[in-house]
């Protein structure tokens, strides 16, 4: 709460006549004149516009105030005093615009507690309240009003009222009380400015009070710009001293407090709220590993779609990446040509068993939907990190859609691979149970399952589109949840561009036949049926592996015939198959794998394929004509037989490789449109969200963490933190045998014990 009975505003004029009138406009525009009085002391200007201005501005709440002689600010703000009477009053420059709700907001600081004795709002130009820069004179940021500036700092305020040494009067509120215990401004010191306002703070100081700064209110000040008259700077020189001479420790507090700028966090947070200000719409993706290479788990094929879906939108929205990493929340914002911005929010450690809601998780995905403003969800994954981004979005009206990149809705498992790694899709199925004991330790697996499918069915029923990238996964999806099925919308993964047709001589039978096996390789994906088929085939075909290798025997097998590259990126696999002349790839997943991207990336480089007869990889094959399908129960021997078979047919792998040079299959930039335009179609059929205020005290948090920097609760209570480093210190030190022995030389009587103490006192330093 703060004043209740009214603020009188002291406006001392010396000439300025149009900076007066901008003033005055937006002091009538933002201030409620019904409760508060205007009082306008005219300081004997010479230019003849000022009297009659004011004179026509003269009413019940606007009350005109002539000097006869010039007295200069001190003595014009004086005037102004004495003609309140008993109110609070606000000292206001001529050449300010004012804000929405300024008055409210200052008085709301002065009474925030009983030792308040003034308060000056943030400014562009209010040296120790200069925002975004302390200091300096800033300008208004650019494709900002002052009232859409002044209400973002409002709306992004943290609400700190920090202690400053003393105020600014260019817009200066002070508390009646403070004028009855202190007396006016020295106007016979300070009457031609510089240094009054000072003089007035450190008086009530030297009383108990202290000053604030109001970090939700904005108010513009012109200023006079960086040229400085001799006759000021002699003015300003001889105060300074004055100053120096009144107050010696509070002016060297006040030097102290210029030099480190201990609230800048006030300055930072409005820093980074500038940056990412923008007026396209905020989306928010939610995966269950970051992208990023600093991450954790950086590589997969979720973490790859959301990376191109990301990259190519990020020109039409705000993207806001968030994914787990270890025990942290990655928060990474995108948007066009500018820098990533990054947050990290603590979440606590991955849980044992999957969770369906999590209360900590889901207040930080509330704060992030509100803090940022999102306009839409779209969840990748939500492993480790529970349902609650559904029910957060919801509460709030945000649109929220999924990609179904595998299936973890349908089984916590993922790849619908059971216990003895044979698939077991079909929603009637018994063995779960079995299954999930052995692979997550669950007691009661049959109960759980009905129970898992049950929880994430209601929680995708608040999806307005749910996309698969294949109708295969379509499929498997609408066997265990049918009641989805007008949801499902098929949008495959797109391709980089980069990735170019590659040029291998044509095969003879004269030459050995080169198969490569692209991508990680765990058992799921097929290593250990590729171990065997390098183990039993004839020496005319020569094995690669491009990529990691999981836990499977490919890995610590060595044969003449087998070429181990390694790890490599994306964009080095047209190069790596040109490079070795790959003449087919093998991808025999054992899992209903949804889509496949190195399926994409072998057919987008025109390279014929052998593929394994489910999920999405046999569909792809057969529409493109260009490869062969084994079934996964005799993936080595009906292997082994194509290739024997295209070996002494050449016309046959020639026919499939002219069909898969002639693929062309979505381009990220292609894949981004289509989700695009599914965007666009839901925000034009919804209701605005109805966002919550934020904790921007926690997304300042997030951002020092990710960043580097000092956190907002090290700085806050740094006094505190460094006086328990210290006792810890110490008690250390007291423990320890250098300390014991310094401590009984400097206690043994003899001659040399001053040389002894200088000894211990070394040896203390050097701990």
């Amino acid at each position: 709460m703060g004043n209740m009975e009214g603020i009188d505003i002291i406006i001392p004029v010396y000439n300025a006549y149009e900076d007066l009138r901008r003033c005055v406009e937006s002091v009538l525009r933002n201030t409620d004149l019904e409760k508060n009085r205007l009082i306008l002391v005219d300081d004997a200007s010479p230019d003849p516009r000022i009297r009659p201005y004011m004179k026509e501005l003269e009413s019940e709440h606007v009350l005109v105030v002539a000097n006869d002689t010039n007295m200069g600010f001190s003595g014009s703000i004086n005037r102004g005093i004495d003609a309140s009477g008993d109110r609070d009053v606000i000292f206001l420059n001529s050449d300010v615009i004012v804000t929405a709700q300024w008055v409210e907001k200052l008085s709301a600081c002065a009474y925030h507690d009983g030792w308040t004795a003034t308060v000056t709002p943030l400014s562009n130009n209010a040296t120790l309240c200069s925002v975004p820069e302390f200091l300096q004179e800033n300008s208004v940021p650019d494709n900002f009003t002052i009232d859409e500036y002044a209400a973002l700092i409002a709306n992004r305020s943290l609400k700190k009222y920090f202690s400053i040494p003393v105020a600014n009067g260019f817009c200066m509120y002070v508390k009646r009380e403070i004028i009855d215990l202190i007396g006016n401004l020295d106007a016979d010191t300070f009457g031609r400015g510089y240094g009054e306002e000072n003089d007035f703070c450190h008086r009530a100081e030297q009383f108990g009070y202290h000053h604030l700064m109001c970090d939700d209110t904005f108010i513009y000040h012109a200023g006079t710009g960086s040229f400085v008259s001799a006759e000021k700077k002699k003015y300003i020189d001889q105060h300074a001293r004055i100053l120096q001479e009144r107050y010696p420790g509070q002016v060297q507090r006040l030097q102290e407090f210029l030099n480190s700028n201990p609230n800048r966090i006030i300055n930072e947070n409005i820093k980074l709220h500038l940056r990412i200000k923008s007026e396209k719409k905020n989306l928010l993706f939610l995966l269950q590993s970051d992208f990023r290479d600093d991450a954790d788990d950086a590589v997969g094929g979720v973490q790859l779609h959301v990376k191109d879906l990301t990259m190519g939108l990020k020109a039409d929205f705000n993207i806001y990446v968030a994914a787990r990493n270890f025990n942290y929340l990655n928060v990474t914002r995108y948007s066009g040509d500018s820098e990533p911005v990054f947050f990290q929010f603590f979440i606590d450690y991955v849980p044992e068993f999957p969770q369906f809601m999590n209360s900590d998780i889901g207040n930080v995905l509330g704060n992030i939907l509100d803090a940022f403003e999102i306009h839409l969800v779209h969840v990748h994954h939500i492993k480790d990190l529970s349902l609650e981004i559904y029910d957060q979005a919801q509460i709030r009206n945000i649109p929220i859609t999924a990609t179904l990149h595998d299936y973890y809705y349908i089984c916590p498992m993922i790849k619908l691979l059971d216990h003895a790694g044979n698939v077991c899709t079909g929603s009637a199925r018994d063995g779960c149970g079995q299954c999930l004991k052995a692979g997550l330790h669950m007691a009661n697996g049959d109960s759980y399952i009905h129970y898992w499918r049950k929880r994430n069915q209601t929680a995708l029923q608040w999806a307005d589109s749910l996309f698969v990238p294949s109708g295969a996964a379509a499929g498997i999806y609408m066997e265990y949840f049918p009641e989805l099925a007008p949801k499902l919308k098929v949008i495959e993964h797109g391709i980089p561009d980069s990735f170019t047709k590659v040029s291998v001589e044509e095969h003879s039978k004269s030459r050995e036949f080169r198969v490569a096996f692209i991508g990680g390789l765990s058992p799921e994906k097929g290593g250990d049926v590729a171990c065997e088929l390098v183990q039993t085939s004839p020496d005319d075909i020569k094995w690669y592996a491009f990529g990691m290798m999981g836990y499977t025997n490919l890995k610590i097998l060595e044969r003449k015939n087998l070429v181990k590259t390694g790890e490599y990126r994306r964009e080095e696999l047209p190069q790596l198959l040109k490079q070795y002349q790959i003449d087919l790839v093998c991808i025999l997943s054992l899992w209903p794998e949804t889509y496949c991207y190195t399926l994409s990336e072998a057919l987008q480089c025109g390279v014929p394929v052998i593929v394994t007869g489910i999920g999405a990889l046999p569909e792809r094959v057969k529409r493109s004509g260009c490869g062969w399908v084994v079934t996964p129960e005799r993936a080595v021997e009906e292997t082994q037989e194509i290739l024997a078979r295209i070996k002494s047919r050449p016309a046959e792998f020639e026919e499939c490789r002219k069909w898969a040079q002639q693929t062309e299959l979505p381009s990220i930039e292609e894949m981004a449109q289509g989700y695009c335009q599914e965007y666009l179609r839901i925000f034009h059929k919804s209701v605005p969200p109805t966002w919550k205020t934020a904790d921007y005290e926690a997304i300042l948090n997030a951002y020092f963490h990710a960043n580097g920097m000092e956190s907002l609760i090290d700085q806050n209570d740094g006094v505190y933190r460094r006086l328990l480093a210290a006792e810890t210190e110490l008690a250390h030190i007291h423990k320890s045998l250098a300390y014991k022995l310094g401590l009984a030389l400097c206690q043994i009587k003899v001659p040399l014990k001053p040389q002894l103490k200088k000894l211990a006192y070394r040896i203390y330093k050097r701990m």
